[in-house]
């Protein structure tokens, strides 16, 4: 254990060096990641995956150190913050284009919410197909919602165009019908 945490603290102190110079070095570079891999992986031969956890925490106390520090001798700045926008908000006398908001908003939330549902009901039908018990669905279902409504939620506001998103929602509820028909009948 005590050579997982050795070598994630000297990982991130060789990186912590590499990123301070005014050229990077790929040599530099690839022996601090190498450090923390070989940190991970002797965290994992010593306790498996909480090896790896408590050499994860050794290597991220040093990175939070090592960034302290640089921060607290980081003199401050005398000059004001940029002052572009990144056009969320219309400048001052352009329209707000309020219902276009509230449409994404609702597409976005409400819509990738229920199209991340149907992919959960979906996937616990699936998993009670292949003979999984009920908790063992029941926690895929736990599983799978949130993170397809969070990658849902990323296509459909990277999609400019309403008719593809409303196809990004419709796709899972279609695909969804077999899992919700068959549920009801059992």
């Amino acid at each position: 254990m005590t050579a997982g945490a050795l070598f994630g603290i000297l990982g991130i102190g060789a990186l912590r060096f590499a990123w301070g110079r005014a050229n990077r070095s790929v040599i530099l570079n690839t022996a601090g990641w190498m450090l923390i891999g070989a940190g991970l992986a002797a965290g994992w031969v010593y306790a498996g995956a909480w090896g790896v956890s408590i050499a994860s925490l050794w290597a991220m106390a040093a990175a939070l150190i090592l960034l302290a520090i640089a921060a607290w001798r980081d003199p401050a700045r005398k000059s004001r913050g940029s002052d572009r926008r990144a056009g969320m908000l219309p400048e001052p006398g352009e329209p707000r284009h309020l219902a276009k908001r509230i449409t994404t908003f609702a597409i976005v939330v409400g819509g990738g919410l229920v199209a991340a549902i149907a992919i959960g009901v979906m996937t616990r039908w699936a998993a009670l197909t292949v003979n999984a018990s009920v908790a063992d669905a029941n926690v895929l279902v736990f599983f799978a919602v949130p993170l397809v409504w969070s990658i849902l939620a990323f296509l459909l506001l990277m999609t400019e165009n309403r008719k593809r998103q409303l196809v990004c929602i419709a796709l899972p509820l279609i695909a969804a019908i077999p899992a919700i028909v068959k549920g009801s009948m059992s």
